[in-house]
């Protein structure tokens, strides 16, 4: 595997974006914030801030989710981007099954629930091929459910 990182530009991330809103049937397309898109696509070049690939990857999926850059579909591309960067750099696999294992995640990264620096716990075992350890399993539990674990909300009824 080559060791140079190869990035995603503007251009290719335009195409990825209309490909993934044409392959899932739609949405109100266009891109909402071009500068963002374009500071998220340099910062992560940026090896002071983002040393490794796993932090690449876990803060361009992080950004394109949580930063709304798209009119429709920010957790779909942030997914589909991601897988698109693994298979850009070769993680074949990774990129085989990234939006399955991920997809969930994303969604909460969307609702606020999963911190960045969380998220990038979560992409470093990703990475590794490993199950998630029980300290993570309880904090990415706890982060879905607002601390509660799910026993409480409005999908809890409680007759006393």
């Amino acid at each position: 595997m080559n060791n140079e990182i190869q990035y995603i530009s503007y251009k290719e991330t335009l195409e990825v974006y209309r490909k993934m809103i044409d392959a899932s049937n739609g949405g109100f397309a266009g891109v909402r914030d071009k500068g963002g898109v374009l500071a998220t696509l340099d910062f992560i070049q940026n090896d002071l801030y983002y040393p490794t690939f796993t932090e690449k990857l876990s803060y361009l999926v992080f950004k394109f989710c949580s930063g709304h850059y798209f009119n429709d579909g920010n957790k779909r591309i942030a997914l589909t981007l991601g897988a698109y960067f693994l298979y850009k750099n070769d993680y074949l696999w990774e990129a085989c099954i990234f939006m399955r294992q991920l997809e969930a995640i994303v969604y909460h990264v969307a609702a606020s629930n999963i911190t960045q620096d969380l998220l990038l716990r979560i992409m470093t075992a990703f990475m590794i091929g490993s199950d998630y350890d029980e300290e993570l399993k309880i904090d990415i539990a706890n982060a879905m459910s607002n601390g509660e674990l799910g026993i409480k909300g409005e999908d809890y009824n409680k007759e006393d």
